[in-house]
């Protein structure tokens, strides 16, 4: 009798083993061809708003240094002052807009890849039959078998 339900025991932990699975989330992060597409969307947008900035200080510099070779008219002298205080201020305009721009391609990129991480682990747990899927990094030990991560990432990674 004690045989019979210690093998029952060891089946229905065997069975449970297999009802679970981890994924680590920073490996998909840094990995993932899917996310390196998104950050590159990112990178872009903050590349072209650091360029316009640079632009901007550029031509600041440059109205600065005309300003300290002292052989301009009063009248110049303070044209190039108003120019040099538009250009502050477009400057803090435009970082207030990276800013906003930023943060809010960030929060829909982010939304995008955890949705479609998301179903992509959802889409490899039902095809495993898996109960339940943590992220590795809560876990304090795991059986190596229950990582699904490279499954995972090879299905995000082919799809578009």
């Amino acid at each position: 009798m004690k045989k019979l339900l210690l093998g029952l025991l060891f089946f229905a932990s065997l069975n449970f083993a297999l009802d679970f699975a981890c994924v680590d989330s920073q490996k998909i992060v840094t990995q993932s061809k899917y996310v390196a597409k998104a950050q590159k969307v990112f990178r872009t947008l903050m590349e072209k708003y650091q360029k316009k900035l640079i632009e901007k200080q550029r031509k600041i510099e440059q109205l600065r240094k005309e300003l300290q070779h002292g052989f301009l008219s009063e009248s110049a002298k303070k044209k190039k002052e108003d120019e040099i205080q538009r250009l502050e201020r477009e400057i803090r305009e435009l970082q207030l807009e990276a800013q906003e721009q930023l943060n809010r391609k960030k929060e829909e990129l982010e939304e995008k890849v955890f949705k479609k991480v998301q179903a992509v682990v959802k889409d490899v747990a039902k095809k495993k039959k898996l109960k339940v899927v943590f992220d590795c990094a809560a876990m304090i030990y795991y059986e190596p078998k229950v990582d699904i991560t490279s499954d995972v990432l090879k299905k995000l990674d082919a799809s578009k």
